[in-house]
């Protein structure tokens, strides 16, 4: 957990000068490093469980890579978490200036202390003193950092319409969004309307990367696919590169598999009627996603509707308009798939 190559699709390695976080919005509930840091709560690669902690030792680490590598930063944290000193914060980022060889995707729901720091005089200066005292007479050097990606986190609407203005207003050579774990959807510029054709997804200042994803987990809530459709269809309107990372816990389930023919019934035996029950239970959904919502604190949240009857039935019953099919599969058994392909677009780096 503190520097490794990692089973993140989208990424090659991560680094963790930070441990420990604290929750700000419903994409938090369920957060894996809080549930990995707590069981191994007084190692040393989490001595404070997950209280925030700065760990000296870990600065320099990308110093000594010679492999040039996509690095996530702060898997385990938010860089511009509250409890993490500005002086702190200039010696990351003097260290990715240093180390143009590797390219660095930086994550953060602190959109705002994002933005006031990057746009500062203060801490660019601040940034070049602890360049030069890691490297005297290193020279001159690139605002923003063109080997550094900044995004924010969009789960759901609400924080789209927060985050995402936040993010075009930060000085940045990439700018990308983690739609993970997307908990509704999602229009990237602004709500979706039915019948409006997609806007762009930024004039001037852009979206370089979107990157989307269901939530993992025992507790995971699950993702409708149209949620998923709509972000990727907004992403070729716009020409932004879409990555699909995962379903997660929850996946489609397509098979809608017809028994017998409803206006005749069943016309073979009763082991025959057994059997095709048991293949079509096995192959088709156990829940259905209803798409209907409430709203909590000013979020609106989803639910899953489980359907009374055994999914051979499916088809003959048939679903209300706007939901799909899903099932539990589990993670590995989900995969990435969206609409028979993979999803593995990566923007172009800056010069």
């Amino acid at each position: 957990m503190t520097t490794q190559h990692t089973t993140i699709e989208w990424t090659d390695r991560t680094w963790n000068p930070i441990t420990g976080c604290t929750k700000v919005s419903p994409g938090c509930d369920n957060c894996y490093a809080e549930t990995i840091a707590h069981r191994f709560a007084g190692t040393k690669a989490f001595p404070n469980g997950f209280d925030v902690t700065q760990h000296e030792a870990r600065i320099s680490q990308p110093l000594r890579w010679r492999k040039p590598a996509r690095v996530f930063v702060n898997s385990m944290s938010d860089l511009f978490h509250a409890d993490v000193p500005d002086e702190f914060i200039a010696r990351v980022f003097a260290v990715m200036a240093l180390t143009p060889l590797h390219t660095y995707q930086v994550l953060t729901k602190r959109h705002a202390r994002m933005r006031s720091l990057l746009s500062s005089r203060e801490f660019l200066a601040l940034v070049n003193d602890h360049r030069q005292q890691l490297q005297p007479g290193c020279g001159d050097f690139a605002w923003p950092l063109p080997n550094v990606w900044l995004g924010v986190s969009v789960e759901n609407q609400k924080w789209a319409d927060i985050r995402i203005p936040a993010l075009l207003d930060t000085p940045a050579a990439i700018r990308f969004l983690s739609c993970e774990p997307l908990l509704g959807p999602v229009g990237l510029c602004g709500p979706i309307v039915p019948g409006r054709v997609f806007q762009e997804l930024a004039v001037g200042p852009r979206i370089d990367w979107v990157i989307a994803g269901g939530e993992s987990g025992p507790r995971a809530r699950a993702v409708h696919p149209d949620w998923v459709r709509t972000i990727r269809d907004q992403c070729q309107h716009s020409g932004v590169p879409f990555f699909f990372k995962q379903w997660g816990e929850w996946g489609p389930a397509p098979f809608q598999v017809r028994v017998c023919d409803p206006n005749v019934g069943w016309q073979g035996t009763e082991e025959e009627l057994t059997a095709a029950k048991a293949d079509s239970e096995a192959r088709g959904a156990t829940h259905v996603h209803t798409g209907n919502w409430y709203d909590e604190n000013g979020e609106r949240k989803y639910w899953l509707h489980e359907i009374g009857h055994k999914p051979w039935s499916l088809e003959r019953v048939g679903l209300p308009e706007g939901t799909a099919p899903i099932r539990r599969w589990g993670k590995k058994h989900a995969g990435r798939e969206l609409d028979g392909r993979t999803w593995d677009e990566f923007p172009t780096p800056a010069a």
